[in-house]
């Protein structure tokens, strides 16, 4: 026979195995709990997720239409984008304003350059309104005010600048080169020498151009002129566009042209580079009739980035005609552009190169160059 078992060792079961049910029943509702939560934390998740892709749709559908969106909704828009692994594929950049300043809205802006040892702007000028003589305009930075000027033949249209460090045999040392619209002609504009340094409130009250008696000039090979700036390869060279997808290398001691580079960006060439400016061992250049800026190896003429400068021109009160002029202070590493006859010049900050494919399909379709300019006479 079994040991009886008393009352109180029965109760003491009977609670124990309460407990532990009890116990247990707690346990599965905590587990439950969890998984709910692990459950109903991905689903809120998976729905924040759609909401931004979503979102992102939104924003490139309206950025595929032209509209205006700030950098940010740029970022947030390619932000879950696929990333293209080509070493060799165009980059997409964005702006920043650093600040702005005043600009001369009766300057049709052809050639546009920074002189780093007085600190003034150089500006190349075409004759508009009809009737107007071209010109070469130093002017101070911060007011817009033009400090000196140095007019051109009235048949000629000036076009591009470049400032000549070194002794050429077509132009001396520390000197302007002007370049003609639809001519081979170019005209020289000799600086003084010795000026430099930081000024004081009179700077506007020196002179810099000297005045040498006749206008000097010379021709290129060339039978047209746009934009100008020096080689970033070799010592002597300039780099010339003139209305075609080609940037031309004329050498400044042989008078000749020495080279040519078609500019191209995934297979398409890119007419009308416009006014041009060497910075980093790249040459960028406007793009004629586009709020854009194409950053060109100068060896190959391939394409390493479009800038896209899109609403700039409004930010300025839709004030003039196209976008166009670069100027590039080496010394402090600050970016200017501006258009002709904008009331502003703005110094820029260039975002860092998105490699993402829907932002390079923009800037594609912002930046690619017209086929033809008929209106310019360029069919």
């Amino acid at each position: 026979m079994g040991r009886k078992t008393s009352p109180a060792f029965a109760r003491r079961r009977l609670f124990l195995l309460f407990v532990a049910t009890l116990a247990l029943f707690f346990f599965a509702l905590l587990l439950a709990a969890r998984g709910w939560s692990s459950s109903s934390s991905s689903s809120i998740e998976r729905r924040r997720y759609a909401r931004r892709k979503q979102r992102n749709a939104r924003a490139i559908s309206s950025l595929l239409k032209g509209d205006s969106v700030t950098n940010q909704n740029l970022a947030d828009a390619y932000e879950d984008d696929e990333i293209e692994k080509d070493e060799n594929i165009v980059e997409y950049h964005t702006y920043s304003i650093v600040k702005a300043y005043p600009h001369d809205t009766d300057a049709f802006t052809q050639g546009f350059l920074y002189h780093s040892p007085s600190g003034s702007f150089f500006e190349s000028t075409g004759s508009v309104p009809r009737g107007k003589v071209s010109d070469v305009r130093r002017v101070d930075v911060e007011t817009g005010n033009v400090a000196e000027v140095k007019k051109i033949p009235k048949e000629a249209f000036g076009e591009g600048l470049v400032f000549m460090r070194e002794e050429t045999k077509f132009a001396k040392r520390n000197s302007l080169v002007q370049l003609v619209w639809k001519s081979s002609r170019a005209y020289t504009h000799k600086i003084r020498d010795g000026i430099g340094g930081e000024r004081g409130d009179e700077k506007d009250e020196f002179v810099l151009f000297e005045e040498d008696g006749e206008q000097k000039a010379f021709d290129t090979d060339l039978s047209d002129g746009w934009g100008v700036t020096t080689s970033t390869e070799r010592e002597g060279v300039v780099v010339i566009s003139n209305g075609t997808a080609h940037l031309t290398l004329f050498d400044m001691n042989k008078g000749k042209t020495v080279g040519s580079v078609t500019v191209h960006d995934n297979g398409v060439e890119q007419r009308f580079p416009n006014e041009l400016e060497a910075v980093g061992g790249e040459i960028w250049a406007n793009i004629l009739e586009r709020e854009c800026v194409a950053r060109i190896d100068e060896l190959t003429g391939r394409v390493l980035g479009w800038i896209d400068f899109t609403g700039l021109k409004r930010l300025q009160d839709n004030v003039g005609s196209v976008m166009n002029g670069i100027a590039y202070d080496e010394r402090r590493d600050r970016i200017f552009v501006t258009g002709k006859q904008w009331r502003r010049v703005f110094e820029v900050k260039i975002s860092k190169g998105s490699r993402k494919k829907r932002a390079i399909e923009l800037g594609r379709k912002r930046c690619h160059s017209p086929k033809a300019l008929p209106e310019y006479g360029y069919p």
